[in-house]
């Protein structure tokens, strides 16, 4: 049992990690569309895009496990037994090896994710300790200005009163639409899943994917606002309150009103009608691409997990 549980199991991670690199190989291709498309879709997207390699990965493994399926899926072949197989290798060490790295690897997901919830939660609750409630948001008793959502599922928007002596009424009303688009679309929660998929990414692509993921965010809440209010006036409003705030100091567990990435956001908000939106068919053709590419790929899974099996096995038995 251990032999086949640990032979899927390294499989997985092997395949993970494939896909993870082709996948980063291929991003700045990708990219370009990603800016193009409203950023309400994008940032669906784009979470979607670096989950994939993940949960692609998982899901043709899983189908190895299944030999009566996996009979529909594959070519017959016989290995002295010509009933329907699943991959697995003779040796424990490399058993042992592929459980015991997957073992790790879902407990070190687990940990970020848990953790981060965590934080968010304590965050939380020492800024509801320090401020009051107001209508639509918290007011924190501070002279630096600061405005920023905390919380995950259900997230509170938190404004300092140097903020508020430092801003127009129609300034503060756009700051709080943009910050009430944030908890409606739970900003929070999506960047720390974000962040939790590209752990296996080295840090430097880490944070181009997570800068990414929160500058289409933040658009997306600008754009939010830009409905209520107008593009103009939205932008306008980021480049007053964006010099106030960016010398303030934001929690890392929340998305704030910063003034990041200035340029790009007051760009995009006027160019908003170039930014296209996802149709029906084209997330319909997505979901059948990535499941005709699970299907299709558990053949030569199976066949090149068989050999690279036996290689291991020959050069761990030869010693070579």
């Amino acid at each position: 049992m251990i032999n086949t549980f640990g032979t899927l199991c390294l499989i997985w991670l092997v395949l993970w990690l494939m896909l993870t690199l082709v996948l980063r190989a291929f991003y700045p291709l990708l990219r370009p569309g990603l800016f193009r498309l409203h950023p309400a879709h994008g940032s669906n997207l784009l979470l979607l895009l670096w989950s994939a390699p993940f949960v692609l990965s998982l899901m043709t493994t899983l189908l190895l496990l299944l030999p009566t399926l996996g009979g529909l899926l594959l070519e017959p072949h016989c290995h002295g037994n010509c009933a329907p197989h699943v991959p697995t290798t003779s040796t424990s060490i490399l058993a042992w090896t592929g459980f015991g790295l997957a073992v790790a690897a879902a407990i070190g997901l687990l940990w970020h994710f848990l953790a981060g919830l965590l934080r968010g939660v304590r965050m939380r609750r020492q800024f509801d300790a320090l401020s009051s409630r107001e209508s639509g948001y918290r007011l924190l008793d501070a002279e630096e200005p600061a405005v920023f959502t905390l919380g995950w599922w259900r997230p509170r928007v938190y404004v300092s009163s140097g903020l508020l002596s430092g801003c127009s009424s129609e300034e503060l009303a756009i700051i709080l639409v943009h910050e009430q688009a944030h908890r409606r679309r739970r900003d929070n929660l999506r960047i720390l899943i974000g962040r939790v998929f590209c752990l296996v990414l080295p840090g430097a692509w880490r944070q181009i994917v997570v800068h990414d993921l929160h500058l289409l965010c933040e658009e997306s809440c600008d754009f939010a606002a830009a409905r209520d209010y107008g593009s103009l006036s939205v932008a306008q409003a980021l480049v007053q309150i964006g010099r106030v705030l960016r010398r303030s100091t934001a929690p890392l567990q929340g998305v704030a009103f910063d003034g990041s990435d200035l340029h790009a956001r007051v760009h995009a908000l006027l160019r908003l009608d170039s930014r296209r939106l996802l149709n029906y068919r084209q997330v319909v053709t997505l979901l059948v691409v990535a499941a005709l590419s699970v299907v299709l790929a558990v053949e030569p899974l199976h066949h090149g997990a068989e050999w690279v099996i036996g290689v291991l096995e020959y050069n761990m038995i030869t010693g070579h």
